[in-house]
């Protein structure tokens, strides 16, 4: 049976109403999915300093350095050496004697995996990087790792334990890594300052993915100041392809220094 000619004008008009409708929705959506493929776009962009292989390359030798860091401390832990008792007898003395040691650890091996691709771009020398390397995590030591050691040894914990999540908690000091890193790049690119946001901005992003993992899963207690080695392993880890990402554009040929 036909429509009648009065009901048609008001059919059209309801359609063009839903027409209208579907066009003011559609650009809020293309312009997030837009967004969204221009970030994308930028990330992998060799303008903003991309590429693939030395950004495979920073996260693998950070993820290899936290690894051996923290397989020598374990394998110190476990063969009883008494460093806390170092500590404890000799006090001042005897804990910026345990925090050097570590923190020269830590310089050695961080810093000249990271510096193997820092030269790429950078004319900046080994001992210079290593050095700023050095100096936050002889902070980090003396504030974190020994207290830690003391603590488990008078109250009876697993030392080793006690140990390998002390220092998990000290490497991830981004802010203060970041800003002795940061003075070190100064001579030879204009973003040196955007390191020092680098860091605190991915191990923010990381806490914060994780922090949702434990309010869903139940884990990831090291976000609380708790946990297991592995959690704070595994955290480590997850930061360094954004501050690998970072530090492409920070040290980006349109960036850096002659």
């Amino acid at each position: 049976m036909p429509e009648p000619k009065a009901q048609r004008p008001v059919a059209r008009a309801h359609k063009r109403k839903q027409t209208a409708r579907r066009a003011a929705v559609r650009p809020s959506t293309d312009g997030r999915t837009s967004r969204w493929a221009h970030l994308a776009c930028w990330a992998t962009d060799p303008a903003s300093g991309w590429d693939a292989r030395l950004w495979r390359l920073w996260a693998l030798y950070t993820a290899l350095a936290y690894t051996v860091v923290l397989a020598i401390i374990w394998v110190l832990a476990s063969l009883g050496l008494d460093l806390v008792r170092v500590a404890v007898n000799h006090r001042a003395v005897g804990t910026l004697l345990i925090a050097a040691g570590g923190a020269a650890l830590y310089g050695a091996v961080l810093g000249t995996l990271q510096w193997r691709v820092l030269r790429v771009r950078l004319p900046i020398a080994r001992r210079r990087w290593v050095g700023a390397c050095i100096v936050p995590a002889l902070i980090a030591w003396i504030i974190v790792v020994v207290p830690a050691g003391i603590s488990a040894d008078t109250s009876g914990h697993n030392l080793r334990v006690a140990y390998l999540l002390a220092v998990s908690q000290a490497l991830a000091l981004g802010p203060l890594i970041g800003f002795g890193q940061a003075r070190a790049l100064k001579p030879y690119t204009d973003r040196w300052k955007w390191w020092i946001a680098a860091n605190i901005v991915s191990y923010l992003v990381v806490y914060a993915i994780f922090y949702l993992a434990s309010l869903i899963f139940g884990s990831f207690d090291f976000i609380d100041g708790e946990g297991t080695p592995l959690e704070a392993y595994i955290v480590l880890i997850s930061t360094t392809p954004i501050s690998g990402r970072w530090l492409l554009w920070v040290i980006a040929p349109s960036a850096t220094r002659p």
